[in-house]
């Protein structure tokens, strides 16, 4: 496969994800804070009926305008994922396909608001999300193939220069945007004349600043680190002097402050214009030693290598003291008792109660303080010599996790502080970005390739990967060992322990390995045959039945019927034993069946194959099925009950925690390159939060039964039924089961992403 291929195969997969992952966002940011209220059907649709359409003023502006420009991403995401590569005709077909379905999203989500009595419904939104998705699809008309061009040239090699001018543009863009947030902007004169009365135009230097010189030295220092990685990247580019670099900056944030007059809530300060020229110098001084420190990397002392680690435990230590500032802490147990109710809180929880703005401030906060971690980090672990690279790498790899959480442990002790689990997810984030971004910038050549080196680049192939005869009883014997060894041990919760009939528990363990290999082979199978797309839509049915059989008779042997009944239920409609019961677990199975073939087509996609759409949505009518089966046809509630309100919607979530774990282990499973490793260990642990998300959203909160209140994480991780385990313990031992599942996963998978390499048969014809 042609180098082309490979990057038009990888940039449709990443508006695949992305389209996706906005979705995502778009009905889970529409549904925050997630209170949930139960509404007879004929209230609802009367009330529905009956939404106002309000008369927006300049305060309530920049919420309709949010709500316009939350949709335009949606409907451009979509039109490239379907239709980026095709014909016209496809393009126009998807476009009038989507703006209908954009509309009725938005539709779906006003009426789902109703549910949830802390959102305002109004017909405003339902306008103003559609016309979004018009202008979204017209965007991708006017600018989807330089989007895909802009897009696939990011998996190009560039020189160092190149790609530190590449970034510098798109950090100056997000600067833009942010500077013209929230967007309630206005050209008339006489609201220009009440931001000057009311004080939002300050032509003093320093004349705003807080009376608190801690609290004045903090917003100095930001203002003037927001301009420093733009002047450094742009002095990286090695074509511009210091001097070059200073003027831009500063032209740049003159700019801004002069848009910002017209943006109705925002405050245009002269003193921004100093902070931006000391941030600019700061930038360009750095980004200079930089480019002369690289370029004498040889002749660089033994102790430099270690100075990116000093200078992150420098960063950390302003970290702890920006977010402990004023380090009022309250050790009394009382106290933080009382504050741990954050572990309750759903993820972006508080950042729904204040405005557009101060949300995404918060975010930007957070991601932006901890970036400069990650990027030290890469930077050190670049350093060092190769024997020490993974290592130091698991190491950065720890240290960004657990900086965030130190800091927020520490904000518990502190009664002016908010504590969330949210802002851990965005620095963890921040930093694996800024890692990110510091070691693709770190392992560019300093000088562009040349067209005979390309091409030479493009003629080598990654060494294939044959199967392994030791793969399958080193699998075996393993699981068998492990599944025994549960079996034994009284911390197992007893539910798991009774899947093993007493009386040969070496057998059970024997037949349940040989299940789970079965399980998560047979769809990665199943995904690799190359068929058509319309022999899909019979294939993959057929394929999952046999699935779900085969599971079934080793289960039935290996597992005592209450264990089986305990699942789907006993039987109930007197059919010959036990034609229902196998039934009802081919239907199971067909729920992790379809998500394993999803997460395996995904990654081989992402590896530039080209699939058809069938090789995707022939799951869904099997998920749909497997739902009417498992959920509305139940023929005991021992799984419903577990199932958050309303069932739909936490079936949908349940299936994308169960698609993201399997995601992260094919990823995990497939070949990659050296380069691509430690994003394939990241995925690993960005799986996780979401993960957790996913299951928040899909499981019961709370149950009442045996006498007692327990939510279902709680039924399912407790060691038993008298001494339920709490919150923190409950997700700590979900985290290591998570790890424990995509690790074993990826190791049976491991061979089935690696197919044998057909030889060229013209390899060797004469030219």
């Amino acid at each position: 496969m042609s180098r082309n291929a490979a990057t038009t195969g990888t940039s449709h997969s990443l508006l695949w994800l992305a389209a996706l992952v906005y979705t995502a966002f778009v009905i889970y940011g529409s549904l925050v804070p997630l209170e949930f209220r139960a509404l007879p059907w004929d209230e609802a649709v009367a009330r529905f009926g009956a939404i106002p359409f309000l008369q927006l003023g300049i305060g309530s502006r920049a919420d309709w305008v949010a709500n316009l420009l939350l949709f335009i991403p949606l409907t451009f995401l979509w039109m490239g994922a379907l239709s980026a590569g095709g014909r016209r005709l496809r393009t126009v077909l998807t476009a009038l396909a989507l703006i209908p379905v954009a509309s009725a999203l938005s539709v779906g989500i006003e009426f789902t608001q109703l549910f949830f009595p802390q959102r305002t419904v109004s017909q405003n939104d339902i306008f103003a999300e559609t016309l979004g998705g018009i202008v979204g699809v017209l965007a991708w008309r006017g600018t989807g193939n330089r989007f895909v061009g802009w897009l696939q040239s990011w998996q190009q090699v560039h020189a160092r220069a190149a790609l530190a001018e590449r970034m510098a543009w798109v950090y100056l863009a997000g600067v833009l945007v942010y500077n013209v947030l929230p967007l309630d902007l206005t050209i008339s004169l006489v609201e220009i004349f009440h931001q000057w009365r009311d004080g939002k135009v300050n032509l003093i230097p320093f004349g705003r600043l807080p009376d608190d010189a801690a609290y004045a030295l903090y917003e100095v220092a930001t203002d003037a680190l927001i301009w420093t990685p733009l002047a450094l990247l742009w002095r990286l580019d090695g074509t511009r002097s210091a001097w070059r670099v200073w003027g831009m900056t500063l032209a740049t944030a003159a700019a801004l402050e002069v848009m910002q007059l017209f943006v109705y809530s925002r405050v245009s300060d002269v003193t921004d214009l100093f902070t931006a020229a000391a941030g600019a110098v700061l930038g360009g001084w750095v980004g200079g030693r930089l480019a002369v420190r690289e370029a004498s990397f040889s002749q660089a002392p033994p102790w430099s290598a270690w100075l990116p680690f000093a200078l992150a435990a420098g960063w950390m230590s302003a970290l702890m003291f920006v977010f402990w500032f004023p380090f009022d802490f309250r050790t009394d147990g009382a106290f933080i008792k009382d504050r741990l109710d954050f572990v309750q809180r759903v993820p972006f929880e508080v950042y729904y109660f204040g405005t557009e703005y101060r949300a995404i401030t918060e975010v930007l906060r957070k991601t932006l303080f901890f970036a400069p971690l990650g990027a030290l980090l890469a930077w050190g672990v670049a350093r060092q010599p190769w024997r020490w690279r993974s290592p130091l790498f698991a190491l950065a790899m720890l240290v960004l996790a657990l900086m965030p959480a130190t800091i927020e442990l520490g904000q518990l002790m502190l009664p002016h502080k908010i504590v969330d689990a949210t802002d851990w997810l965005l620095a963890w984030l921040g930093g694996l970005a800024g890692y990110g971004a510091a070691r693709r910038m770190l392992r560019a050549p300093r000088r562009a390739v040349t067209a005979r080196e390309s091409s030479r680049a493009e003629t080598v192939e990654p060494p294939s990967i044959p199967r392994t005869r030791w793969h399958f009883p080193l699998m075996l014997g393993g699981m068998t060992l492990l599944f025994w060894a549960a079996s034994q041990a009284a911390f197992v919760p007893y539910n798991v322990r009774e899947l093993f009939r007493p009386d040969a528990a070496w057998l059970s363990a024997l037949l349940l390995a040989l299940a789970v290999g079965w399980l998560s082979v047979w769809p990665a199978w199943l995904a690799r045959r190359r068929v058509s797309g319309l022999a899909r839509l019979w294939q993959l049915p057929f394929g999952l039945l046999i699935y779900g059989g085969v599971a079934f008779l080793l289960l039935h042997a290996a597992v005592p019927d209450e264990g089986l009944h305990d699942l789907v239920g006993s039987p109930v409609l007197r059919w010959p034993e036990p034609w229902e019961t196998g039934l009802r677990w081919v239907a199971l199975a067909a729920v992790p069946g379809a998500l394993l073939y999803l997460a395996a087509q995904t990654v081989r996609r992402w590896r530039g194959r080209r699939l058809g759409a069938l090789h995707f949505w022939a799951a869904l009518p099997v998920l749909l099925l497997a739902y009417w089966g498992v959920v509305a046809q139940a023929a005991t509630d021992n799984l419903t009950e577990l199932i958050a309100a309303p069932q739909p919607l936490a079936f949908v979530a349940l299936c994308a925690w169960l698609y993201t774990l399997f995601l992260a282990a094919a990823w995990l499973a497939s070949p990659a390159p050296a380069t691509m490793r430690a994003a394939r260990l990241a995925g690993v642990f960005v799986s996780l939060p979401l993960a957790a998300l996913f299951l928040h959203l899909g499981l019961a909160g709370e149950i009442d039964k045996y006498g007692q209140h327990f939510s279902a994480l709680q039924f399912l991780l407790s060691t038993d039924r008298q001494h339920y385990a709490t919150l923190p313990v409950i997700w700590l031992r979900y985290s290591a089961l998570h790890v424990l599942v995509i690790v074993a996963l990826a190791f049976i998978q491991w061979p089935h992403f690696r197919a044998r390499r057909q030889p060229n048969p013209t390899a060797h014809a004469p030219h």
